[in-house]
């Protein structure tokens, strides 16, 4: 959607371009699945308000009457390429349940071994304030993580994800791969920039969940969606010299090897040997109810990866306190772990009906992050 002196309206050049590309990438067998979002902004646009309605119930109905016309532009606009489409409306709570988060997995991939494209919504017209994904970021990466896709792609509307915010600092330079995520030290935190304007600071969280799942991420802006070419050709090169890339910038791709193809965008380069089980992905795909600080504990050298998630679980245990639960009723939920700013490891909790949080199977319940390496 688009808002400007005319009011709310489709961007149809870039939905047609977006579609041409995703036609493409289905021909070429790759198996898509659209994330997508504007059902307010498209209801509005349907029911003549200015503004978007400030009240939940208000909210909730204009969502439901935008959402069946996106859908019918999308069924349109797939059509004159030959694709069928389904619509699959989500919420957070379908991700707090092992089991229902598994059946929606199967939902989506029977839809894409079916040639059909899925377009995942966050289903605005039920879901709360609570119990949001908040932006098609988290959504985006988390349905990543669920599938174990081989890449996830956000749009927005920078070309790059900067050192800096470039409105502020002339010496900001665009970066084209970037391989350790959790390492990564960005300036997001000016509001009015191409960084804010953009929603970079969300991005840089969807990319760093993908990459604890070994899964690459590549940050593009949205009129261009035939940049995302430029990222698969990224990465089957770096495939094929069984090699991870270094995190670049402009200055350093100049000096490198011109017949090396580079990604027209932010690259966030998948964790080289990166697997993690079923269990794993749902826990990195749990609603955060909330974040702990640990000190660093002793005598971590040469520990295991199952001692150090044993002693990190231990320590963010004795620190569970102030968590958010979601829901009236008991569920699951995850908590981020940080240590010295920088999260080492994101963990299953349980939340009873009064919010009170313990930690199950305490074996199964922490995954660590990239970050965690740095303690030992």
């Amino acid at each position: 959607m688009t808002s400007d002196e005319r009011g709310q309206r489709v961007n149809v050049a870039n939905l047609s371009r977006l579609v041409e590309v995703i036609a493409d990438l289905s021909y070429k067998g790759f198996k898509v699945v659209l994330i997508s979002s504007g059902a307010v902004g498209m209801g509005c646009r349907e029911l003549g308000l200015k503004k978007k309605p400030t009240t939940p119930a208000l909210k909730r109905a204009v969502a439901g009457v935008g959402q069946s016309r996106i859908m019918r532009v999308y069924s349109e606009l797939f059509e004159t390429v030959g694709l069928k489409i389904a619509q699959l409306l989500v919420s957070q709570r379908d991700f707090l349940e092992q089991q229902r988060w598994a059946e929606i997995r199967d939902t989506i991939a029977a839809c894409v071994e079916a040639g059909v494209i899925p377009i995942i919504n966050e289903n605005d017209t039920t879901n709360t304030d609570g119990m949001r994904f908040g932006d098609n970021d988290n959504l985006a990466a988390l349905t990543a993580v669920q599938l174990g896709a081989a890449g996830v792609f956000l749009f927005t509307d920078v070309d790059y994800l900067y050192t800096a915010n470039p409105n502020v600092d002339p010496t900001a330079e665009p970066m084209r791969v970037v391989n350790e995520a959790f390492e990564l030290e960005v300036d997001t935190r000016e509001a009015g920039s191409a960084l804010g304007t953009g929603g970079m600071s969300t991005k840089v969280a969807a990319a760093r969940t993908a990459h604890c799942a070994g899964i690459p991420c590549g940050i593009l802006h949205g009129k261009f969606p035939e940049r995302i070419f430029s990222f698969l050709n990224k990465l089957d090169e770096d495939t094929d010299a069984t090699r991870t890339p270094k995190t670049q910038t402009s200055a350093s791709v100049s000096e490198a090897d011109s017949a090396e193809p580079e990604p027209e965008g932010t690259l966030f380069a998948a964790r080289e040997g990166e697997q993690r089980t079923e269990a794993e992905r749902w826990i990195l795909s749990l609603p955060v109810v909330g974040d702990v600080d640990v000190q660093t504990p002793n005598n971590l050298e040469n520990l295991s990866p199952c001692d150090l998630r044993a002693t990190v679980l231990a320590a963010a245990c004795d620190s569970l306190c102030g968590l958010k639960t979601l829901s009236s009723t008991a569920h699951e939920g995850g908590v981020r772990v940080f240590h010295q700013n920088a999260e080492i490891a994101r963990m299953r909790v349980s939340l009873d009906e009064e919010g009170t949080a313990c930690v199950p199977e305490l074996e199964q319940s922490i995954v660590l992050t990239p970050a965690a390496e740095t303690l030992c």
